[in-house]
Formats: C-alpha cells, sequence, structure tokens
C-alpha cells in the first residue's frame, strides 16, 4: 500500500512537472521565463501530495484496490488493442493532415498549436481507456 501511495505522489509531480511547460507553450510565453512561478506550484504539487497521503488514506485504499482490479487480463489485452489501433489511426491520418494542409498552403505549424492537438489527443485517449476499463 505504501508503494502504491509514493508511486501515485511521484506520477502527480510528474504529471505538474510535464503540464508547467505544455501550458507556457500554449500560452506563447518562454518555458523558463517566470522560474520563480514553477518552483512555487512544484513546491504546492509537492505538499498536495504529501497531505494527501494523510488525508484522503481511505480512498488511497480504494483506488489501490480498484487498480488491482484493472490489472486484469481482460482490461490489458483490450488496453492493447485498442492502444494498437490508434497508433495506426495516427499513422494515417497524420499525413493525410499534411497533405490537406499543404493544399490550402499553409506551411508552418506553430507549436502552441501542435501543443494544443497533443493534449487533445492525450486527453481522448484518457477517456477511451476510462471507458474500456469501465467496460471489463
Amino acid at each position: 500500500m505504501k508503494k502504491y501511495i509514493i508511486n501515485r505522489s511521484i506520477l502527480t509531480i510528474v504529471a505538474v512537472l510535464y503540464a508547467m511547460p505544455l501550458m507556457t507553450i500554449i500560452n506563447g510565453e518562454s518555458i523558463w521565463g517566470r522560474i520563480d512561478t514553477v518552483i512555487i506550484i512544484i513546491g504546492f504539487a509537492i505538499i498536495g501530495c504529501l497531505s494527501s497521503i494523510f488525508v484522503f488514506k481511505d480512498k488511497a485504499i480504494r483506488e489501490y484496490e480498484q487498480e488491482k482490479i484493472e490489472k486484469d487480463e481482460r482490461y490489458i489485452n483490450n488496453r492493447k488493442t485498442f492502444s494498437y489501433y490508434l497508433l495506426i489511426a495516427l499513422a494515417m491520418t497524420i499525413p493525410i493532415v499534411l497533405i490537406i494542409l499543404d493544399l490550402y498552403g499553409i506551411e508552418q505549424i506553430s507549436i502552441s498549436s501542435l501543443t494544443i492537438i497533443f493534449l487533445i489527443i492525450s486527453f481522448v485517449y484518457m477517456i477511451a481507456l476510462e471507458i474500456i476499463r469501465k467496460k471489463v
């Protein structure tokens, strides 16, 4: 159980560290332009993780039990199949989108646009995995 709580805390901190640069890119700012804000947000993420360990212990136990159920072979197989087909769909869609953009004369795509597209695809993927998990 302790290993589970530590893993969830580390995952939350890594997610915050990953989201900060993406959000600054979307806003068109420099990634390290406001280093003091980044340090403050990382500090709050660490404090939030540590406090959630003590405050939400019952919820952590329920999530731990739920995650054990998720390790069911059927779920893992369904997730692998879905991920494979999503990767194939992306591999087939990206060249078509690039050809259409070229036909319209668009030669450059901004980094913030790519970041927004990446975040949308990530959220759709996470929602789809959640739907697959509930079906199993």
